[in-house]
């Protein structure tokens, strides 16, 4: 499987995007950083596409559903927001 990147729709038409632009969230990341978080939101954006939170569960049952989500693992804390009528998940801060 070769990664997408941002911006580039998945089968389900699903994409990410760095909000308010990729300058502003990942700045002068390293190359390999820069990797890491692209692999975790396009992640994300597949489980958004079954409209499914990876914390949460169903999207469907969230009162809230455009409201800002974190991920994190040993690696990174990520802050990202579901916009399910765009069919994009929005990237808007990254902590390593």
């Amino acid at each position: 499987m070769s990664p997408r990147g941002e911006a580039v729709e998945n089968d389900g038409g699903w994409a990410w995007e760095c909000d308010p632009s990729r300058l502003w969230v990942l700045g002068d990341m390293p190359a390999e950083q820069q990797g890491l978080v692209a692999a975790v939101m396009e992640g994300l954006v597949d489980l958004a596409s079954m409209a499914i939170d990876p914390k949460d569960g169903s999207l469907y049952e969230d009162p809230s559903p455009m409201r800002l989500r974190t991920y994190e693992d040993e690696h990174l804390m990520l802050w990202y927001q579901t916009i399910p009528h765009r069919h994009r998940v929005y990237l808007k801060r990254v902590n390593l």
